[in-house]
């Protein structure tokens, strides 16, 4: 009886440890069937998550060189039209400037106009056989015809004829600058500025000086001398700003270029 006991105690024993998870040595453990683990997930997780970064990433690179390339084409477009603003200002620029030029030879023409008033040539004795003596004015006039008709050479001859025999006279003074603005449209550039500096030095109360005084700087420039012209075109805003504008605000245009 006693043996019967013991024997039933030390199955129900076994039993109670197989259902602890416990097994004996020699004993084999039930296995469930294979279902995925915890682990296994977050293992697949962490392989799978790296790939869909590095597709992301990939994204996101040919996403930012797009934008790049777009607002490079943009700025090309921008910068184009900016070159073509400023060409077109510059036309403008150059068109108002040859305006002002046009401007202030028609005012000059219209002064020596206004200061040649059709005096009558002075002639000697009715009958003589001499040929009428010309006024400053007329001579002058003369000269200007030459010049409006294109006649250059023949109008530079006058001019000079004209201030050879009158000195004395203020048309004198002009007939000098117009020779000088006939030698400088001739590319005759050292006679241009000996014409000019005449004006300049030895006129210097002559309403032709401002204008000389420019052309002086105007012609160093064409010379090549800048640095000289610079000097020239300072002294006319020095000088004649308040009395003689158009020189003034040409001269101010050069040293704004240059």
């Amino acid at each position: 009886m006693k043996a019967l006991v013991l024997t039933v105690l030390a199955a129900t024993a076994a039993s109670a440890f197989a259902d602890d998870g416990w097994v004996s040595v020699g004993a084999a453990k039930a296995v469930a069937p294979a279902v995925p683990s915890a682990s296994v997930d977050t293992s697949s997780q962490a392989v799978i998550a790296p790939s869909a970064r590095t597709v992301s990433s990939a994204g996101a690179s040919s996403g930012l060189v797009s934008e790049l390339y777009l607002q490079m084409e943009q700025m090309q477009q921008e910068i184009a039209m900016l070159r073509d603003q400023v060409e077109a200002q510059n036309h403008q620029i150059s068109r108002m400037k040859q305006e002002q030029q046009d401007r202030y030879l028609d005012l000059d023409r219209r002064l020596s106009a206004m200061m040649n008033a059709a005096p009558v040539p002075n002639t000697v004795a009715a009958g003589a056989n001499v040929a009428p003596v010309m006024s400053a004015a007329d001579a002058y006039k003369q000269a200007q015809k030459l010049m409006y008709e294109k006649k250059y050479q023949e109008a530079n001859e006058a001019y000079l004829a004209m201030a050879k025999q009158y000195p004395q006279e203020p048309l004198a003074v002009n007939a000098l600058y117009w020779s000088g603005e006939i030698y400088l449209l001739q590319g005759e550039l050292e006679k241009a500025l000996a014409s000019f500096r005449q004006v300049v030095d030895n006129h210097a109360d002559h309403q032709k000086v401002p204008d000389a005084t420019y052309k002086v700087g105007y012609t160093l420039d064409k010379q090549g001398k800048t640095a000289d012209a610079r000097v020239w075109m300072k002294k006319v805003v020095d000088q004649f700003t308040g009395k003689a504008d158009t020189a003034v605000r040409l001269a101010k245009n050069y040293l704004d270029s240059h």
